[in-house]
């Protein structure tokens, strides 16, 4: 069924959205052997924005970008671009392009011969195509390297090449499957910075697929992060990392501590043998009173004992250069790391066996339901 809205009638927030994509499902095989890759799945995907699918292996992510690629064919749902339906419409008729992980170039072509070969393919004018390729070589900074062959040039710069090669015929959506995991770490770091510069240069939807959270947080405007087939939170990079709505995602994204706790009533929230926090965020459900804590190991600040502070004692520091993680016991076995920035200024060290209090300012906290699932 067709459930696209037509254009002259879309509301003002659909008008927005560069992708829309409706209870979208995907189940590979079938019977005994049938496997749901993604389930009943619908995002909006803004126009000229640079949109992140966040997931470990096998959740899904990479399953919902070909799906709007029209590589697969979706079991229910429907994807629709600027309100119309593709359902119908195969890959090639889709005004989307995509870039791989192994970039797919020709090896005995030069770099402007692969730039311009997909706007050969669309049968534009020659002096359209030179225009557009000359453009794309400086868009990418490689207008020194436009004859040689694929052969001759770094991994980073093949990375720019195929970039370039989907750009030039202006898609209305660019899908990145995961384009940088071929790289080295700095080179890698590298691209992400170009990456975003290319979006906003361009003004042109980027959907990107990664596991990697870091390039999430690095380039989105706004992040989905999935798990099982599904979207489990969608916000700006903030948002995700700051304020986490799932156990999943509070544990993926970063370091997190997360501690069990019993609801007192309003902000108040007491750990066992511990003593209480405070939350600012009180929104998750607590079953028989029963919650969840999920608190960065940098906002946690230490301190000698004192009134007004919890209780620890220091099992372990861990020094990384820029900061130094301090492992913490608490009454009952449990367990918390705190991270303390290594500035120039003078901070407070601990060593292992001492006594610390340890507090976190109530706007810090977030507060997950007990279910882990």
């Amino acid at each position: 069924m067709n459930t696209s809205t037509p254009s002259s009638t879309l509301s003002p927030a659909q008008d927005q959205c560069a992708v829309s994509v409706r209870s979208l499902s995907k189940v590979f095989g079938s019977g005994a052997h049938a496997f749901r890759a993604l389930d009943d799945v619908s995002v909006d995907i803004r126009k000229n924005e640079f949109f992140t699918l966040l997931g470990p292996s096998g959740c899904g992510k990479t399953t919902l970008l070909r799906l709007i690629a029209g590589f697969e064919q979706p079991t229910s749902g429907a994807v629709l671009l600027d309100g119309e339906d593709l359902s119908a419409k195969p890959p090639y008729q889709r005004p989307v392009n995509t870039v791989f992980q192994n970039y797919a170039l020709f090896p005995h072509m030069t770099v402007s011969q692969n730039i311009s070969f997909g706007l050969e393919m669309l049968g534009r004018p020659s002096d359209e195509i030179k225009r557009v390729t000359e453009d794309m070589l400086r868009l990418v900074r490689l207008e020194s390297m436009a004859d040689r062959r694929i052969t001759q040039i770094s991994g980073g710069q093949q990375q720019r090449v195929a970039l370039a090669r989907a750009l030039a015929p202006h898609p209305k959506v660019l899908l990145l499957d995961e384009p940088l995991s071929a790289l080295d770490l700095q080179l890698r770091k590298d691209m992400q910075l170009e990456l975003k510069r290319l979006q906003t240069d361009t003004g042109i939807t980027f959907v990107f697929v990664t596991h990697d959270q870091d390039e999430a947080l690095t380039m989105s405007d706004r992040i989905a992060v999935m798990n099982g087939g599904e979207i489990l939170q969608i916000g700006t990079p903030r948002e995700i990392y700051d304020k986490p709505q799932h156990r999943f995602v509070a544990g993926f994204i970063g370091e997190i501590n997360l501690v069990p706790v019993q609801a007192m009533g309003g902000q108040d929230y007491a750990i066992s043998g511990v003593g209480t926090l405070r939350a600012d965020d009180a929104s998750a459900a607590a079953k028989g009173g029963r919650a969840v804590l999920a608190i960065r190991p940098e906002r946690i600040a230490l301190s000698a004992p004192s009134a007004g502070t919890l209780p620890g004692v220091v099992t372990n520091v861990v020094y990384h250069g820029t900061d130094t993680i301090f492992h913490l016991k608490l009454a009952d076995g449990l367990e918390l790391r705190a991270r303390s920035q290594n500035n120039t200024a003078k901070i407070q060290s601990f060593a292992k066996g001492d006594h610390v209090g340890w507090s976190v300012d109530a706007a810090s906290v977030s507060v997950l339901a007990d279910d882990p699932s």
